[in-house]
């Protein structure tokens, strides 16, 4: 019965792992969801997943889809998305 708790909190550790990760890339519910469903695989997917993220067309960094500035390397970029 332990080992079934042990377990338990086991997984939910993984959920709460993978949500902190997919919260850090704009999608913290889809990272609990696949670290509940998939334990250790779903931190690994988490992880190498790009969330709401995009490449920025100027210097190849991944920021915000949303950003209008790249952080990374300050240029505007409204108009590169049209």
């Amino acid at each position: 019965m332990f080992e079934l708790l042990g377990f338990g909190v086991f997984w939910f550790i993984c959920a709460i792992i993978a949500a902190l990760i997919g919260d850090r890339k704009g999608e913290g519910v889809a990272g609990f969801l696949l670290g509940l469903l998939l334990g250790p695989l779903g931190i690994i997917a988490a992880a190498l997943s790009r969330g709401n993220r995009m490449n920025c067309p100027y210097c190849k960094e991944l920021i915000n889809k949303k950003a209008t500035v790249c952080p990374h390397c300050q240029r505007e970029i409204e108009l590169a998305k049209k």
